[in-house]
């Protein structure tokens, strides 16, 4: 005999599966899009991206090296990236696939790219969670060096002068407790 499912196992598998192919469509955009940066590195960079030539997907397809399914799935992750969106300021050079200049950003396409410009933070913002609540608390059973401590220097070079000389008394004082704590620790295994 097997389980039906439940009304709320129903109700929360449709967002269960929406989600999932959310991701299913970004992993394959983003696998497109690492082909199309990976045949043409001149003209797609995800670093520093140009602004490219309009109508470039036709040229992509008349290259015969990608189907029109994958460049439509790869111009749609990249043309919505804020990096790209930010290069299309006026005057901007629009570049080929063979990385010649084309032309430029207009004012009108320049100020449309500002309005998204806009949208993509204030969306981002509203995102954002409140600057007073950490993100994440950090992990309290790590030990010590995997976290950056404020207090600590970084290597030994930045260390004070103050720390770098000892009198012979403080290196006293430091053995006999380094001797204090070793003898606690081997009372506390024999016990």
């Amino acid at each position: 005999m097997s389980e039906q499912p439940t009304t709320e196992q129903n109700q929360e598998n449709p967002k269960a599966k929406l989600e999932a192919k959310r991701k299913k469509e970004y992993e394959a955009n983003r696998k497109a899009l690492d082909e199309l940066c990976t045949l043409y590195p001149e003209v797609f960079d995800m670093a520093a991206p140009k602004p490219l030539q309009i109508g470039v997907h036709t040229a992509i397809a008349e290259d015969g090296k990608l189907s029109k399914t994958r460049i439509r799935r790869a111009l749609n992750l990249y043309v919505r990236m804020r990096r790209y969106i930010a290069c299309l300021t006026e005057g901007a050079e629009r570049i080929t696939l063979g990385g010649k200049s084309v032309g430029t950003v207009t004012e009108e396409e320049a100020k449309h790219a500002a309005e998204k410009l806009a949208e993509i933070d204030k969306k981002r913002a509203q995102r954002k969670p409140q600057t007073d609540k950490p993100k994440r608390r950090p992990n309290r059973n790590k030990p010590n060096s995997t976290r950056p401590a404020a207090n600590k220097p970084a290597n030994k070079a930045s260390k004070p002068q103050a720390e770098k000389k000892q009198t012979p008394e403080s290196k006293q004082n430091a053995e006999e407790r380094m001797q204090s704590k070793l003898e606690a620790l081997v009372n506390k295994r024999s016990n």
